[in-house]
């Protein structure tokens, strides 16, 4: 756990939710609707590769590619969607940026997160986003 040590215990900065699909029936058909499962974990983007805006047919579009880490016990995984304040963990009240998530890669301590306190997860994240 990260905040074990505490020369990084204020690195988490920014806050998410995570969204998932989950299955429900009506009647006889079996459906998925996204439904918010977390709220306000602790994490930390970086790394991020922003394209400037792109034109369609349709629409203009904005892209990125970042990475998130957040901590070992947090249940990411592949295709959540996820809500994230820059700066939430600071008190920041911006509007949250929409991502979704790949698959998580955790990184552990040789024992047990004892030592170093720097154990957490990352997951590349993908930002898809029409210009309104």
């Amino acid at each position: 756990m990260l905040f074990n040590n505490t020369n990084f215990e204020n690195w988490y900065t920014d806050s998410m939710s995570i969204s998932r699909n989950v299955p429900y029936k009506v009647g006889n058909v079996d459906k998925k609707k996204r439904e918010e499962l977390y709220k306000d974990i602790p994490c930390r983007i970086y790394n991020t590769k922003r394209n400037g805006p792109s034109w369609k047919e349709a629409a203009a579009t904005a892209t990125a590619t970042d990475k998130v880490a957040c901590d070992v016990s947090v249940d990411l995984k592949p295709g959540d969607m996820l809500m994230i304040v820059r700066g939430g963990c600071l008190g920041s009240n911006r509007d949250p940026e929409r991502y979704f998530a790949g698959k998580p890669q955790p990184y552990y301590d040789p024992v047990g997160g004892v030592l170093s306190g720097l154990e957490h997860q990352e997951a590349v994240l993908s930002m898809d986003e029409v210009i309104k």
